[in-house]
């Protein structure tokens, strides 16, 4: 709760960091596809523990981050990838224009929240050696997290909807271009999650699933991150029928239970096209955190049920 808060918005990136004691909101749009200016661009909601008549609450604080005139810090975008690896947030590309194809961007973009709270610092990340051609200015892509590299997939280019994967490693400070799928069509707003292997982490994966290809779509193809046989794997993942297909939702890994989720999405496009939004999904489905295959959907339950999650 605070009387400072930022304006209703979407197409944004929200993180968690400082051990989830701080969430990080950057970017998007409150009016449609006109990205929010740099002073209102990016929020901390911080975490407080307070005392009443002896009972530990918890509070949520909203604060500005970097909205001075003199602040480094990124362009105004919308639909950029945000990641977060320690105490540092990462943004990758997004577009600044009102068309798909207008004004993208390829810059990444590092928030350390390292120090105390308040001295949060934008500065802009640059590689050893030049990006590979692929790493082309994008959209709506994702972007994940995988001990200290980022991972980049899809989104919308220049010249069309992508279905690459890209690699940032935060220890050499250079990129690489890991290839296209051979088995999805490019598409924007995918799902892009970590599928752990245990303690076996040669066998590791990331999983595409679902996104926007012109009609919204329910089908996944993994990535193998290491090992003998690192690189895309010959067939799609299996046991995605049950999905509802779907684009730009939440998504994560929740390791110590051997799952990975989805939240919500877009599933049926709006009839505004890119100037508006669609219907939307409020389900959780549930993945095999090896496997990527479906294993249960969770409905939300109606306002007026009197049942919760």
């Amino acid at each position: 709760s605070s009387s400072l808060q930022p304006c209703p918005r979407s197409s944004h990136g929200l993180s968690i960091t400082r051990n989830g004691s701080c969430l990080i909101l950057h970017g998007g749009e409150h009016v449609a596809r006109t990205p929010l200016d740099s002073f209102q661009a990016t929020w901390a909601a911080d975490q407080y523990t307070t005392m009443s008549a002896g009972v530990e609450q918890v509070e949520w604080k909203w604060r500005l981050i970097c909205g001075n005139e003199d602040d480094v810090r990124p362009l105004p975008r919308v639909g950029h990838a945000q990641a977060t690896i320690g105490d540092k947030v990462y943004c990758f590309g997004g577009r600044r224009g009102i068309d798909m194809n207008e004004e993208a961007l390829n810059d990444l973009w590092v928030l350390d929240c390292s120090g105390k709270i308040g001295t949060e610092t934008w500065s802009q990340v640059k590689s050893r050696s030049s990006p590979p051609d692929s790493l082309v200015p994008r959209s709506f892509h994702r972007m994940v997290a995988v001990g200290s590299d980022l991972y980049v997939f899809g989104g919308c280019g220049p010249d069309g909807r992508l279905a690459d994967l890209h690699k940032f490693d935060t220890i050499t400070m250079e990129w690489e271009a890991l290839g296209e799928s051979s088995l999805l069509r490019g598409r924007g707003g995918a799902n892009l999650v970590y599928l752990p292997n245990g303690i076996n982490d040669t066998n590791s994966k990331l999983a595409v699933i679902a996104g926007f290809c012109g009609e919204e779509t329910n089908d996944g193809h993994r990535y193998i991150l290491n090992g003998d046989k690192r690189g895309w794997e010959s067939s799609l993942i299996g046991g995605l029928s049950e999905l509802r297909p779907r684009s730009v939702c939440v998504s994560g890994t929740i390791p110590s239970l051997g799952l990975a989720l989805i939240f919500g999405g877009e599933v049926n496009p709006s009839d505004r096209g890119h100037e508006g939004a669609g219907g939307f999904e409020n389900d959780i489905v549930t993945f095999d955190a090896q496997s990527g295959s479906v294993c249960s959907i969770l409905k939300a339950p109606k306002v007026d049920s009197g049942i919760f999650w």
